[in-house]
């Protein structure tokens, strides 16, 4: 993709950090945007700033949470049904958190393990039907430096991020060998 004027990007995340500023940068390039957060005020002030600077875009947003598979497969459809068609899905939202392995009560874990991971996943695949139709489309899964090397009192997001990588790379070379039009 070359351009992302008048392209379609959904942005997980999108309420502050990096999904935040995807948004603003995208939105400057002349893309229009759906965004999520589990937190509706953050997202809907993202949408306020781009909306600001480019008040010609299409833009949406909703209050999500990510480990939720059902409600991120309507988002998907809400999505499409709103702006027609998608053309790149931004996996972005994540947690951390601070705790040694034999620290984490399996709760934290569910937890870091339910967003940063199956969040991922949920919107792969509930976006990937949609990227195919577009024929040019994007899947971004954002992982981290922590995706490659691993740190001390950080095993449970290390093994999120990790987890990310394996997925997307997979996914990568599937998509390759498919000749699907999606990247």
């Amino acid at each position: 993709m070359k351009s992302f004027k008048n392209k379609v990007a959904a942005i997980t995340g999108a309420g502050s950090g990096i999904g935040r500023a995807l948004a603003l940068e995208l939105a400057e390039q002349g893309c229009h945007l759906a965004l999520s957060d589990i937190n509706l005020a953050a997202v809907e002030e993202t949408a306020t700033q781009v909306l600001a600077t480019s008040p010609k875009l299409r833009v949406t947003n909703q209050q999500l949470d990510v480990a939720d598979r059902i409600a991120v497969e309507a988002w998907a459809g809400k999505v499409v049904k709103d702006h027609g068609q998608v053309n790149l899905v931004f996996n972005n939202a994540g947690v951390a958190l601070g705790s040694t392995i034999e620290g984490s009560s399996y709760e934290d874990l569910e937890w870091i393990v339910n967003i940063n991971f199956w969040g991922v996943v949920y919107g792969t695949k509930a976006f990937l039907p949609h990227l195919k139709k577009s024929g040019d489309g994007h899947v971004i899964n954002i992982s981290s430096l922590f995706g490659i090397i691993s740190v001390p009192s950080q095993g449970a997001y290390n093994a999120t991020k990790f987890a990310v990588r394996g997925f997307t790379e997979a996914l990568r070379q599937e998509l390759e060998i498919e000749g699907a039009p999606v990247s």
